[in-house]
């Protein structure tokens, strides 16, 4: 079987411009739903996520991420004011 090509073929600016048409009413759909959702949804959805992230384990990552995030905001802080 030949190797596929799968290097990036150039568009027109014809073919560029309808692809950011397509994008635009793409983007503009998924913002109409996300306004009509209701809050009760996304909390849900939020819930969800977190849930999911609890049962594969990401949430000790996510704790030490934090710890990292908080720390250099804490740098930042005493470089820019000269507080801790």
């Amino acid at each position: 079987m030949p190797a596929m090509d799968t290097s990036p073929q150039p568009i027109s600016p014809q073919a560029a411009a309808r692809y950011r048409e397509r994008w635009a009413i793409t983007r503009e759909r998924l913002n109409e739903e996300l306004r009509a959702t209701s809050m009760e949804t996304k909390l849900h959805q939020l819930a969800t996520l977190m849930q999911s992230a609890r049962e594969m384990g990401w949430s000790q990552s996510l704790d030490d991420e934090d710890d990292m995030v908080r720390a250099r905001w804490m740098a930042l802080r005493r470089a820019i004011l000269g507080k801790a």
